[in-house]
């Protein structure tokens, strides 16, 4: 069993990478086998050398990510030193998988089944993902290149209106998809498409294509859909997309005689947007055919990818997310659609750390408080996959946080650190709330290290007053932009613990009932993080993962707690009940 399973996984992954499947499919069979075949016997082989007769199932899943990112990040070193991907990554794959069989040679003995609470839990978090990935399938596989940003196009279109109708206005052009009140849309004629006055607007042309499609005719405009366009003059270009995209502009009216033309290269793959309302503007955005988010969201998701694909080491975060998504990126040829079912990948792991952390802290926590961390994980999932922040790496940051609570401190601290700049600092504070000095003494030490290996390195390559200017950077004027008036700050606080009520399906207050040992780690620890972050100018989504995290497992040890099992149960399935409710319904705010 220690080797059939991850041949299999790269099994598939080989027909995958010989055949014309979308980036998605291959994703799908690939990311198993880069990141679940090369350490499954591995974790098997550590989980006999801790002295366990039986298999520690949920211990064994959890740890075959970690013990896997070795091998997926070789491979990915290999594949560009190379510059073939897909099966040098593979072929590191199966050397890992052969290693970890020989280390394990026998599966341990016994029965690979949980005990019925945790069995429980982990049929709730697959359950509940596998539902996640039904509902959000159409977002998990939409390409970067159909988001956008046009600046006050929320406010300056009318509530309700029509796109441009008027018999013979557009030329040249065929109307496709269906008619929506207020979007009209086109895909032109022999690369050429022609808007004839007179025209009333205000009214928004956006048109999707390759980089050089370009509109003329607008006065002393000229729109071209560019890979990294200039949204503010005084900031320059900014990475937006990485093969097409879409270039968006007003048009207040056109008199008699007046035309605007559209020059598509490839008209095939061009179409034109003419949006005349919000109503339009929202229904492109809910529907995902041209989801709207502000240009530094944009930013963060393409710039994520090319990191990804082009860099060995980030300069403006640390290093461990882009050799973790890097992998991926490279082994599909893809983008956004193979960081989307990453995510998925790691709100799995997500989901059984913390059903670790719950057998740790709250081992006989009634069987409804085991779903929590499933619940948890579709929340992390809406958080990071709506606004398209799939690419961060807060959910694995989130994910190493729970981990170094749970035990192993100065491994995860490290990997928290590697991940974001306050990681060790949070798993830290969790250290100290368990009062264990020894697990805070060498989560201290290993990370003393590793900023002198990375210091070392860094001078070693010229690259260190670089890396300490983005390290000042990110710790304070990127977050604060040198705003720091005590009533700025203060106004901005209840803003920022709504959203994590709101976004916890109000587990924070639940967990507050009592305070037994885990709930004031998890709690504790959220409580304490959440003052580096409630004063920040800006609070996205991302930011809230690891506090959504915590306050749903402190909410299942309160449950716990509680000494009538029913009351247990009535906490636990308010938390779930409260959690599923903003994953199915509840609006991202802001």
């Amino acid at each position: 069993m220690s080797l059939l399973l991850p041949l299999a996984a790269i099994a598939l992954a080989a027909i995958t990478q010989a055949s014309p499947l979308r980036e998605v499919w291959q994703a799908l069979f690939g990311i198993p086998a880069l990141y679940f075949a090369p350490g499954f016997a591995l974790a098997i082989a550590a989980n006999r050398r801790a002295g366990r007769a039986e298999p520690d199932v949920i211990r064994v899943l959890f740890e075959t990510f970690w013990w896997s990112l070795p091998a997926t990040i070789v491979g990915w070193g290999l594949a560009r030193t190379v510059e073939v991907a897909g099966w040098p990554q593979l072929a590191v794959s199966l050397l890992s998988a052969l290693v970890g069989a020989w280390l394990a040679r026998k599966d341990a003995g016994g029965p690979w089944l949980p005990p019925a609470r945790q069995a429980f839990g982990a049929t709730m978090a697959l359950g509940l993902l596998a539902a996640w990935f039904a509902r959000s399938a159409g977002d998990v596989a939409r390409p970067l290149d159909r988001y956008w940003y046009l600046a006050d196009a929320a406010e300056r279109l009318p509530e309700n209106g029509r796109a441009p109708l008027a018999e013979g206005a557009w030329r040249e052009a065929v109307a496709i998809g269906d008619p929506t009140d207020g979007v009209l849309r086109l895909r032109p004629g022999g690369g050429k498409t022609r808007l004839v006055g007179p025209t009333d607007g205000p009214f928004i042309i956006a048109m999707h294509a390759f980089p050089g499609a370009r509109l003329k005719g607008l006065g002393k405009k000229r729109l071209t859909v560019e890979l990294s366009p200039t949204e503010d003059p005084a900031e320059g270009p900014v990475w937006r997309y990485r093969g097409q995209g879409v270039a968006a502009t007003w048009v207040d009216q056109l008199g008699e005689g007046e035309s605007i033309l559209l020059n598509a290269g490839e008209p095939e793959s061009t179409t034109l947007y003419v949006v005349a309302s919000q109503a339009g503007l929202w229904t492109l955005d809910g529907t995902g055919e041209l989801p709207f988010r502000h240009y530094y969201q944009l930013l963060n998701m393409v710039e994520q990818l090319r990191w990804a694909d082009e860099r060995w080491v980030t300069d403006v975060q640390p290093p461990l997310w882009t050799w973790v998504m890097g992998p991926a990126i490279v082994l599909t040829h893809g983008g956004q659609p193979t960081a989307n079912v990453l995510l998925l990948v790691v709100l799995a792991v997500g989901a059984l750390g913390g059903l670790l952390f719950l057998r740790r802290y709250a081992a006989d926590a009634p069987i409804v408080a085991w779903a929590l961390p499933g619940a948890a994980a579709v929340v992390v999932g809406k958080l990071v996959l709506e606004p398209g922040s799939a690419g961060m790496p807060d959910t694995l940051y989130g994910v190493a946080i729970v981990a170094g609570l749970t035990s192993r401190a100065p491994l995860f601290g490290l990997a928290a650190q590697l991940l974001r700049y306050p990681g060790a600092a949070v798993v830290l504070m969790g250290a100290l709330f368990q009062k264990d000095r020894t697990q805070a003494r060498r989560l201290v030490q290993v990370v003393f290290l590793a900023i002198l290996a990375f210091g070392l390195g860094g001078y070693a390559t010229g690259a260190l007053d670089g890396w300490l200017a983005t390290v000042a950077w990110e710790s304070g004027p990127e977050h604060w932009h040198g705003e720091f008036a005590p009533t700025a700050l203060l106004s901005r606080i209840p803003a920022f613990y709504w959203g994590w009520l709101w976004y916890g399906g109000f587990t924070p207050l639940l967990a507050a009932l009592t305070w037994p040992l885990g709930t004031r780690v998890a709690l504790g620890t959220a409580l304490t993080y959440s003052l580096l972050l409630c004063t920040i100018d800006h609070s996205p989504t991302h930011y809230f993962v690891p506090l959504v995290l915590l306050s749903s497992l402190a909410c299942a040890c309160t449950a716990a707690a509680l000494t009538r099992r029913w009351t247990g149960n009535l906490v636990a399935a308010a938390g779930v009940l409260g959690l599923v409710h903003f994953w199915w319904a509840g609006d991202i705010l802001g």
